[in-house]
């Protein structure tokens, strides 16, 4: 299309041109730009820029007709005009209208063309896209995939907190003079950094300037991806047109890379003027032919788009009927908690005050628990003023004899507030809900709360906080989602609520972010969907995605029976409602859902208060409630007093009041005059009292009391405060791992050598510093990390989903670099060392192992001369392999053997000891935790998480909650169970503290110390620590896991299941924190206090109920009525304990009969389950089953992902052979079609599944960690949907993957589907694991050698019929004959693979007639049939190749049909064969013995060689009859020859080098123009495809590679769009490289 617009404009003069109008549809605007004879923006006819709230049809009607009344005012009415359309919006209505369609970049890259020849680089802010476009030397577009950070959409939120608009965010930011670092991942993020400054009185210009640093610091870490923003940037898009410092953000982070930037006057304009200069033109490649029309004609057929049929899916709508419409009101519009007044109030009231982000909630409380008095209001940006305010107020309202008795805050501001108004104690807003909640509903089991931008969920279980979820990634459930959609739609909130409520059909679009959510809302729209079925499918969006993202549900029986919700989000009657129908339970909204937080706090004022006048004991129940029994005065140190020690402040004085001559205890809350004289100042701080130089916010009050935020330890900036004598073990590892001297010059006998302080050096860095040093090198350690550190290195990194730690490497090579170290040695490390017993595997993680890789691909400044840069691969674990490898790699120092046997020798004895040292400082600790009665929490995670840039001051924050912080590492090599002799840590006389019963048990509550198996393959060295860790710690009294995890972690997916379900087991509340590159402490303080408020309740329930039952027997027997606290979990039904469990396991391997009994039990068991889920399906939404019998099963079941409910494993054994289907997922329809007849073979009953629909990726979101990479949810999701659907019966059907024993995690699907078969309600159902190395024992199904011989056949065979087929296909002169060629050959293949040769198929068909087709006889025969297909004799198009992820790469439905897109675009696409993956290892058997020294059986590869040569021999001859028009692959050797000259061939997780090599043999073989496929954040393709980009592309400057991610949330219109682009450049390269050498194009059908 470029070259035809380009061709018009040399038209001679005498030829006049049509009038071109151009229309530009974006995602709230719609653009018109009408050109007459001059090409020049500013010679216009007319030009105009309108929101669209929605209704694009109308207001591209009200444009054309302005531009009719505009051309009738020029006398050209009925002037045909040529309509092109571009824009996120346009596709469809094109179609529609018949008019061109051209690609939105395509005419911006056109239009820049024209008016800025000389511009090098586009930045283009959007709405809700952000987009980067280089325009040389090809054109490459990047955007963003996944997240709405940092556009449009995200400034407009962020101005709201700041309480003003865009405009006037721009304006504050003029006379900024500080900067804070804030999250533009985000909304959540930012809000959570922003808020704090609010609170803190932070100056707005600030807030304003920092949030547009954010925005630009996003979009070039995120978009530019390693790729150098220089030359000549124009600006593009509403944000930038319109926000100057905006725009000065940019400057000032391109300063001195740019030469000049440019902001055209009409940017706003120039998609739709590009789309104007492409008009002209009379066909399309895909041969649609296109006319030019009057504007009455266009706007006649406009009108009659009303009337389209609509295929959007939708959902069931809110109220079938009025009188469900009628029983929802009366439910929820009546009062649960009396709201009363002050008049006639007497005795002790109790305040609450909640301070959130942007509003104050206060409520008072009589005796009695009803709110007397209550108010909710904008805290106008100083919460502390509007608290004084309110605390006036009661005061000044209270009648005499009622008095403040005590008072208490939540909330953000709760510290500020506590401290300055002297209130009586905070309280943790999660605390402060649930004791809300427990008044309103006796009983809760589950607490929502949704408010703008936060989503928090508890569980509870008996009494007792059991886990809280909060939304740490994305904002897009949350209620700013719905208000950006009402406010793009022109509508209040009030309004889209009631067209919600009115829907009819809702439209089922997904729960995914903003970004894409427009996506489905505009294509919804464009097929006919109402305002109103739009407006209902939102509403259930939010709730999906708070069940499935936040909530993580399986079953909606977890939420238990009583379910109460709050928060502004549920005020909405259709979020509320769309939440009843997808849980099937009614729920509770509270009248007073926004003050439940305030209220919470008052009830907990009212639990802990203790009245001087008071002579009866008051007993405190587990729901807040009290007992009164007549008994003596307890004495202050009785179970209550101990039970909330902790809680309360140390008081100087108790405060009394004097009611009816009695003097009573009251509030030392400010009073009086020292309220109308509180004043504060603010002054902000760094503090220099260790390297974290926290940004201080210090509050000092009038009567010199002091606040202090900022801080990560509670020294906050006072030197003369100590820091915590909690032991704090991240603080002992890092300055024990450094804690080295570096040699001097005069000693250094070989000069110096630096090394990154990054990855895994937090836990080798003694290792390499003790062998380096022995060898005579002084040692450099890069300094520590920063976020100025991380921003230096910003623009070498190549992926930005990759995690932060990984990010902050390019910084410290800098760091070194920069300090003018030459030599840098970072190694790549595969394997560490085993460290715990009896693992699968010690792979490292594929990032931490490779990454070394990717900084030298991608770091310029190790290219210079002079630098020589290290980044050998290693396996720690083998001892003897390393002398040789040090030899070999040190040979330029000229190093001995003998220094290097030394050398190694002394790094692993240094290693033991650091580690032993840590473990020593572990018991120390325990030790310290038994002396002085407190809490440890063992914070888990990498080695890397020890670096408090990455951690950001969590340990602190944990030591300053008066608990001990543990690692990992310290605890993981004590057993459960064991006998730790801590005896030489503890103080002289005290008992130890752990003792066993006679059995030899130590009794766990009511379960015995047990070692369960673990559900997931073990095989990733640091995580095995982890694993070991959390049963230590689910065994261990007094000890709480918390796991740290940072974005983009791919291994964590798997991890966080197993760890949660191991302390689930023993009723531990596991608690994870994810990090990311911006602080983000305010939620993870919230997390761990809420984590010790909980522990503390459940033992205080523990306390009191031992009282209870010590004090009657007979009571207790009434008391079982009530919830009875024990404090761990029930799991569903009564579950055998570990012990057990095991105990049956054995006696059922033992004993078949009574397992054959058992297993008719569960066939019943699961057949009741059929029946019921049948019966629930028609009443359902979604379509799930068998979650009706769930819900009336338990009571309170949640959490019950426990180890022991996964321990037991149903293995495929061999009478199964006969009646059992064997069902496998879809992977790639060409080959799987030939696996199937393969494993039929064999003699079982087996199907592949044929396609992956988007129900079975909502199944597969409901039952994996959404974590978990896409093939992992789209295979999982396609079969559990195809048992749910009843294609199979559960009691016959078996379930097949393939498992590759590698480092990536698709060696861990046969344990997801394990577990999704479990949460599914199928424990019944084996899973066959197909692998080479045996991981799994599956005594029914064996591979055997006759089964191997055909499946490796029918592997070649398989990609020689998609190289055929896609070679001819885009060529036929008949369109469908190549698929029709292909069916008859799958099915001929098929017969040969079933019959040992014989194809009935084959003897029949014309062209063929051979009914016996041996091997070589077949692959000649299906290469002569393609061959001999006629096709048109035309020049060989445009070729596009397509690499990536092994299932991304070939199964259509997971990366939307991408070679039916490349053949769209009239190109032919070139795929490469799936058996080089399969077959890799026997080629790099030699590397991987001589680096690795894991080379294996060199005889057996030899003979693999040897036999793949003979299976590909006859392909080869069969090919070589076609002359050269069916291409030849490169041999095995020769590719791992040309991947070792840009990666490593150590690179072996995923797809590894091979992937590297298949680009590369594209490029060579003239097909430079590849699409990556991959993953959202699959962590090989991050080192092998997007990492090494920057270095294929200096060698191959041809190459033209667009990197796209395939998520269950990517958005289509951004992949087509950028696949698109791709082409469009590919074609123009093409056209000039035929124009200049003057020779045919390609081949022709002829050749």
């Amino acid at each position: 299309m470029v070259d035809i617009a380009t061709d018009a404009s040399v038209k001679p003069a005498s030829h006049p041109k049509p009038l071109r109008v151009g229309l530009d549809i974006g995602s709230t605007t719609v653009k018109a730009v009408v050109l007459d004879q001059s090409d020049s923006l500013g010679d216009t006819l007319f030009s105009d820029y309108r929101r669209h709230h929605a209704n694009v049809r109308a207001t591209v009607a009200g444009l054309l007709v302005d531009i009719h009344k505009k051309l009738v005012d020029l006398g050209r009415g009925d002037e045909p005009i040529r309509l092109s359309i571009t824009g996120s919006g346009g596709l469809a209505l094109a179609d529609n209208l018949h008019v061109p369609f051209i690609q939105e970049v395509i005419a911006e890259t056109e239009a820049i063309d024209k008016e800025y020849p000389q511009a090098d680089v586009i930045i283009e802010l959007g709405g809700e896209d952000a987009k980067i476009t280089y325009l040389k030397p090809t054109p490459e577009q990047r955007m963003n995939g996944s997240c709405a950070g940092g556009t449009g959409a995200f400034i407009d939120q962020m101005s709201t907190l700041l309480d003003t608009d865009a405009a006037g965010l721009n304006e504050m930011a003029k006379s900024y003079e500080n900067l804070y670092p804030i999250a533009s991942r985000c909304g959540v993020f930012a809000k959570t950094d922003l808020q704090p400054l609010i609170n803190d009185g932070a100056a707005k210009p600030d807030l304003a300037a920092s949030i547009f640093t954010a925005v630009a610091t996003q979009t070039i870490a995120g978009l530019a991806s390693g790729r150098p923003i220089h030359g000549t940037v124009i600006f593009l898009g509403g944000p930038l047109f319109f926000m100057s410092e905006l725009r000065a953000a940019f400057q000032r982070a391109l300063e001195g890379k740019v030469d000049e930037f440019i902001v055209p006057t009409d940017a706003h304009l120039y998609v739709a003027y590009g789309s104007a200069l492409q008009a002209d033109t009379d066909s399309d490649d895909q041969g649609h032919h296109f006319e030019a029309y009057t504007c009455d004609e266009i706007l006649k057929r406009l009108d009659e788009l009303k009337n389209l049929p609509s295929n959007t899916p939708t959902m069931p709508p809110l109220f079938p009927t009025e009188a469900d419409r009628e029983d929802f009101n009366k439910r929820h519009h009546k009062e649960h908690i009396h709201i009363g007044t002050l008049e006639g109030a007497h005795g002790p009231h109790f305040l609450g005050i909640d301070a959130g982000s942007t509003t104050i909630k206060a409520t008072l409380v009589n005796d009695d628990r009803e709110i007397v008095w209550s108010s909710y209001a904008n805290n106008e940006g100083s919460p502390l003023t509007a608290a004084i305010n309110i605390v006036k107020k009661i005061q000044s309202e209270l009648p005499e004899g009622a008095w403040i008795a005590r008072s208490c805050a939540t909330g953000y501001g709760e510290g500020l507030i506590t401290t300055g108004l002297h209130l009586d104690e905070g309280v943790v807003e999660t605390m402060a809900h649930y004791r809300g909640a427990e008044m309103v509903s006796p009983g809760v089991t589950a607490v929502i709360d949704i408010g703008g931008q936060d989503m928090k969920y508890l569980a509870i279980t008996d009494g007792v906080i059991d886990s809280i979820a909060v939304n740490e990634a994305c904002s897009s459930g949350c209620g700013s989602f719905l208000q950006t959609f009402a406010m793009s739609m022109g509508l209040t909130i009030q309004e889209f609520t009631q067209k919600a409520l009115a829907s009819t059909h809702p439209v089922d679009l997904g729960s995914r972010c903003t970004v894409f959510m427009n996506s489905s809302v505009k294509q919804a729209q464009k097929e006919g969907a109402s305002i109103e079925d739009i407006a209902a499918g939102l509403c259930y969006s939010v709730v999906r995605n708070a069940l499935y993202k936040v909530i993580k549900l399986r079953d909606s029986g977890e939420l238990g029976d009583t379910v109460v919700v709050q928060g502004g989000t549920f005020l909405n009657d259709a979020v509320l409602r769309a939440f009843e129908l997808l849980t099937e339970r009614e729920v509770t909204r509270p009248n007073i859902a926004g003050l439940m937080g305030a209220f919470g706090a008052a009830l907990t004022a009212r639990m802990h208060y203790q009245d001087e006048a008071d002579h009866l004991d008051v007993v405190v129940k587990a729901d807040g409630s009290e007992e009164q029994s007549e008994a003596e005065p307890a004495p202050k140190s009785g179970p209550k007093a101990a039970a909330f020690k902790k809680t309360e402040p140390a008081k100087p004085e108790v405060h009394v009041v004097v009611v009816d001559g009695v003097a009573h205890t009251a509030s030392s809350i400010l009073t009086g005059e020292a309220l109308d004289n509180m004043s504060m100042t603010t002054e902000r701080d760094v503090c220099k009292l260790c390297q974290n130089h926290c940004k201080l916010t210090i509050t000092t009050f009038s009567d010199g009391s002091r606040f202090v935020t900022g801080n990560r330890c509670e020294r906050g900036g006072d030197a003369k405060k100590k820091r915590s004598d909690r032991p704090n073990l991240y603080d002992y590892k890092y300055k024990r791992c450094f804690a080295y001297r570096r040699l001097t010059d005069k000693a250094a006998t070989r000069g110096e050598i630096g090394i990154p302080r990054a990855l895994n050096m937090y836990e080798n860095y003694p290792f390499w510093f003790t062998l380096l040093t022995t060898l005579g090198f002084k040692v450099m350690i890069s300094g520590r990390s920063s976020h100025e550190l991380f921003e230096t290195g910003i623009e070498s990194i190549a992926s930005e989903n990759i995690c932060y730690p990984a990010k902050l490497v390019h910084g410290h090579i800098k760091w070194l670099l920069d300090k003018g170290v030459k030599t840098i040695f970072y190694p790549c490390v595969s394997y560490e060392e085993n460290l715990v017993p009896n693992t699968d595997n010690h792979y490292n993680c594929p990032v931490v192992a490779n990454y070394p890789l990717v900084v030298g691909a991608n770091m310029p400044e190790l290219r210079e001369d002079g630098v020589r840069y290290m980044h050998p691969y290693f396996n720690l674990a083998n001892h003897e392999l390393m002398v040789d490898r040090i030899l070999e790699e040190f040979a330029w120092a000229n190093v001995t053997r003998e220094e290097v046997e030394t050398a190694v020798k002394a790094a692993y004895a240094e290693d033991k000891v650091f580690k032993h040292d840590v473990q020593q400082e572990g018991l120390t600790a325990l030790a310290y935790m038994k002396e002085h009665n407190c809490r440890g929490i063992v914070l888990a995670g990498r080695p890397y998480h020890i670096d408090p840039e990455i951690n950001h001051g969590i340990p602190e924050t944990i030591c300053s909650l008066g608990m001990v912080v543990l690692s990992e590492d310290s605890i993981c090599e004590l057993q459960p169970g064991e006998k730790l002799n801590l005896t030489e840590f503890l103080s002289e006389g005290e008992a130890d503290p752990r003792s066993k019963n006679a059995a030899g048990f130590r009794h766990v509550g009511d379960r015995t110390v047990t070692k369960m198996p673990l559900r997931v393959t073990n095989q990733w060295a640091y995580h095995s620590r982890l694993y070991a860790a959390a049963h230590f710690v689910a065994s261990y009294p007094g000890l709480e896991l918390v796991q740290l995890n940072s974005f983009g972690c791919g291994l964590d997916a798997i991890t966080t299941d197993q760890v949660a379900e191991i302390l689930a087991d023993k009723a531990d509340v596991y608690t994870l924190l994810k990090i990311d590159e911006v602080s983000n402490l305010g939620a993870a303080k919230i997390r761990l206090r809420s984590l010790k408020a909980a522990v503390e309740e459940r033992e205080a329930n523990k306390a009191r109920e031992a009282a209870a039952a010590k004090a009657s027997q007979a009571a207790a027997t009434k008391a079982v009525q009530g919830p009875k606290s024990t404090g761990f979990r029930k799991t569903g039904s009564t579950a055998p304990t570990p012990g057990r469990q095991i105990l049956l396991d054995s006696t059922m391997a033992a004993n078949p009969k009574l397992t054959k009994a058992m297993r008719a039990a569960s066939k019943r068991a699961a057949e009741r389950d059929l029946q019921a889920a049948v019966a629930s399906k028609n009443g359902t939404s979604d379509g799930t089953t068998g979650v009706t019998n769930a819900k009336n099963a338990k009571k309170s079941g949640h959490n019950n992902a426990t180890m022991s409910r996964y321990a037991h494993r149903e293995k495929f054994v061999k009478d199964m052979k006969k009646n059992y289907t064997i069902v496998g997922p879809q992977m790639s329809p060409i080959h799987m079609s030939l696996v199937e007849a393969v494993i039929r073979s064999g003699g079982y009953k087996f199907d592949i599944l044929k396609h992956a629909s988007r129900g079975d990726v909502e199944t597969g979101l409901k039952y994996v960690n959404n974590d978990a990479c896409y093939p992992a949810i789209m295979v999982i999701g396609q079969l559990i949907g195809a048992i749910q659907e009843g294609k199979y019966d559960p009691d016959k059907v078996a379930l097949a993957i393939t498992q590759t024993g590698g480092m990536c995690r698709a060696t861990n699907y046969f344990g997801l589907i394990r577990k999704a078969l479990v949460d599914a309600g199928y424990p019944q159902i084996p899973v066959i694991a197909i692998s080479t190395q045996g991981l799994e024992d599956n005594p029914g199904f064996k591979a055997t050698v006759p089964l191997l011989h055909r499946a490796i056949k029918a592997l070649i065979l398989g990609d020689l019929l998609m190289k055929c087929l896609y070679r001819v296909r885009p060529y036929e002169v008949e369109k469908g004959l190549a698929n029709k060629l292909y069916e008859l050959w799958n099915t001929i293949v098929r017969e040969t693979i079933e019959h040992h040769g014989y194809s009935k198929t084959a003897a029949k068909a014309p062209g063929i007639r051979k009914g016996y087709l041996p091997y070589n006889v077949l692959a000649k025969e299906i290469v002569k049939s393609f061959d001999n297909l006629p096709l048109r004799d035309i020049p060989r198009k445009v070729r596009v190749g397509v690499v990536g992820e092994i299932l991304v790469k070939y199964q259509p439905d997971a990366n939307n049909h991408v070679v039916d897109v490349i053949e769209s675009q009239d190109c032919e696409a070139v795929v490469p064969g799936i058996m080089e993956f399969m077959t890799t290892r026997p080629y790099i058997t030699d590397w991987n013995e001589r680096n690795l020294g894991m080379g294996g059986n060199k005889t057996l590869y030899a003979l693999m060689r040897k036999s793949l040569d003979l299976y590909n021999a006859p392909i080869k001859a069969a090919l070589a009859t076609s002359n050269g028009k069916f291409k030849q692959d490169e041999p095995m050797p020769e590719l791992v020859k040309k991947a070792a000259e840009v990666t490593s061939i150590g690179v072996q997780a995923g797809e590894g080098w091979l992937l590297t090599a298949e680009i590369l043999e594209l490029i060579e073989q003239g097909c430079p123009n590849v699409i990556c496929a991959q993953p959202f954040a699959c962590l090989p393709n991050h080192v092998t495809g997007r990492g090494m980009f920057g270095k294929i592309r200096r060698l191959h400057p041809e190459a033209n590679i667009v990197s796209i991610d395939y998520d269950p949330g990517a958005s289509e219109a951004n992949q087509l769009n950028r696949i698109k682009l791709m082409i469009a450049a590919a074609k123009k390269a093409h056209n000039a490289k035929f124009a200049e050498a003057g020779e045919p194009q390609g081949f022709t059908s002829a050749d």
